[in-house]
């Protein structure tokens, strides 16, 4: 999918292919608004898996600036060894460890552990010596898109409420063509697709046992 399938089609719907009242610059800037906006409420929208993530010396770990949510610390990386690395509650750790915090730094991470309320930042046990690399999957704002002509790094299946996004946007611009009715319609739309999605993929996603060896 290239930007200009989306924006070619939001001039289209807004009558205004020749872009008087909407610029081809400012209906780029939008889409930009636009995945931005839907990398936040949709943590699957757009991720990276750095194979080769850099942890600092200690416990406390933070995403790159690029970076929205955690999602997963699968493995030590090669150079590392390569081990798996398991999710854990901090309770449980704590339980079991009190004093793991002050544990000695090394190169191979056994566990990690994230607080959603700090989606950003995770800890790792045993606490990372410096050089130790891990395997991380993360969900990130996406590229900015310079140009209509760039294919987007996003999957098609966000096409409508990407457009919808666009159209509720400039339905909101302050001129003649304002319609304000328009643009709260186009919004509310661009949740409930990605609030339907969000359902569609809970249907579908591979069910985790509560306890081992219970479906």
């Amino acid at each position: 999918m290239l930007a200009s399938d989306i924006l070619d089609e939001a001039a289209t719907l807004l009558l205004d292919t020749a872009h008087r009242t909407w610029s081809a610059d400012e209906l780029l800037g939008y889409l930009n608004e636009a995945m931005r906006a839907t990398a936040g409420a949709k943590a699957d929208f757009y991720t990276v898996q750095n194979e080769s993530f850099a942890l600092a010396a200690g416990l406390l770990q933070t995403l790159p600036a690029d970076g929205i949510v955690l999602m997963n610390v699968m493995r030590n990386s090669d150079a590392t060894g390569g081990r798996i690395i398991s999710q854990v509650d901090s309770s449980l750790l704590d339980e079991s460890a009190r004093f793991w915090p002050a544990s000695t730094q090394e190169i191979q991470v056994e566990h990690f552990t994230a607080d959603p309320r700090n989606p950003r930042r995770f800890k790792v046990f045993p606490p990372a010596a410096l050089g130790a690399t891990v395997e991380v999957l993360y969900s990130a704002v996406p590229p900015q898109i310079m140009y209509a002509a760039e294919e987007m790094s996003v999957s098609d299946a966000y096409q409508a409420p990407l457009l919808e996004f666009v159209l509720g946007r400039a339905y909101a611009k302050n001129s003649k063509r304002q319609d304000l009715a328009k643009a709260s319609g186009f919004m509310a739309s661009w949740g409930q697709r990605l609030g339907l999605k969000a359902s569609a993929q809970a249907a579908v996603a591979p069910k985790v046992a509560v306890s081992p060896g219970v479906a």
